[in-house]
């Protein structure tokens, strides 16, 4: 994982490591592209959370969002990803906390956890999920009852992609309200 290699700027901002070059995979056939921009934006999300105080981890700052805390974010991106590999890529049962009655418990269980275990946990499904995605054929149909129409392993990863790095949108903002860092 990149450092959190902090910058002074001119008004005092901190910047995270703009050097990246983990985005670039070693090959260039499409699952090793899809897995490196997987991680690339797993680390991405890792590294807005990291560094933060407890305090900092739980603020939820938008008055409309009070669940839209750095460390619910990242937990909720836990989540997704299992529920995601489990019941959708393997017809398994829904074992993330969210309930009929309390269908954002994913985001109030980062706020209960240390941030530390919070970033672990993250890091444990992360690593789950890239090794799934290296092995399972990217053509596998699932279907779903949830769903019309049935979906491939490589939309389901796809799709991850595409919420993880939708969220890291969210963790820019609330990195930059937490404490002013900027950057990756």
């Amino acid at each position: 994982m990149t450092s959190l290699a902090l910058t002074h700027v001119a008004h005092c901002v901190r910047v995270l490591d703009m050097a990246r070059t983990d985005d670039i995979p070693e090959a260039f056939d499409e699952r090793s592209i899809l897995l490196q921009v997987l991680h690339y934006a797993q680390d991405t999300a890792v590294m807005k959370v990291s560094g933060l105080s407890q305090e900092l981890a739980r603020r939820a700052p938008l008055p409309g969002s009070p669940l839209m805390s750095p460390a619910n974010v990242l937990n909720h991106l836990r989540w997704v990803e299992r529920s995601w590999v489990n019941t959708d890529l393997f017809g398994g049962e829904d074992d993330g906390p969210w309930t009929a009655n309390n269908p954002d418990a994913e985001f109030e269980q980062g706020s209960e956890l240390p941030v530390e275990e919070v970033i672990a946990r993250y890091e444990q499904e992360a690593a789950r999920t890239r090794a799934v995605f290296a092995e399972v054929d990217l053509d596998m149909v699932r279907r779903n009852e949830k769903r019309p129409q049935p979906v491939t392993a490589r939309w389901i990863l796809q799709h991850l992609i595409e919420e993880t790095a939708r969220h890291n949108g969210h963790l820019d903002i609330l990195r930059e309200l937490a404490d002013g860092s900027t950057g990756d």
